[in-house]
């Protein structure tokens, strides 16, 4: 099987269950706090970490003259989540 590195953005369990929700659908921060059941500090953090990356981007907004933020994956994004998909379905099906 060739050498993977599996890159930083996904070497963590919350950025990773980010990148899965951002896959189907745009999502705001409150969203992504529910479904991912992280506090507003790790989830702050991390969804900055992804955003230096190139990862996703965010959109703030007024919402029920509220402001929000808008979360959306880049296209490097989905090319790098889709690479490691990739890559694991390799890893599964070589497995002896």
């Amino acid at each position: 099987m060739e050498e993977y590195e599996v890159p930083e953005a996904l070497c963590s369990k919350l950025r990773l269950t980010v990148m899965s929700c951002r896959v189907s659908q745009n999502m705001f921060f409150s969203e992504l706090k529910e479904k991912t059941k992280a506090t507003d500090g790790n989830l702050s953090i991390q969804l900055k970490k992804l955003k230096e990356w190139g990862y996703i981007k965010a959109q703030k907004m007024l919402k029920d003259n509220k402001a929000v933020t808008q979360y959306q994956l880049t296209k490097q994004g989905l090319d790098e989540f889709e690479e490691y998909v990739r890559f694991l379905e390799k890893v599964l099906t070589n497995r002896e």
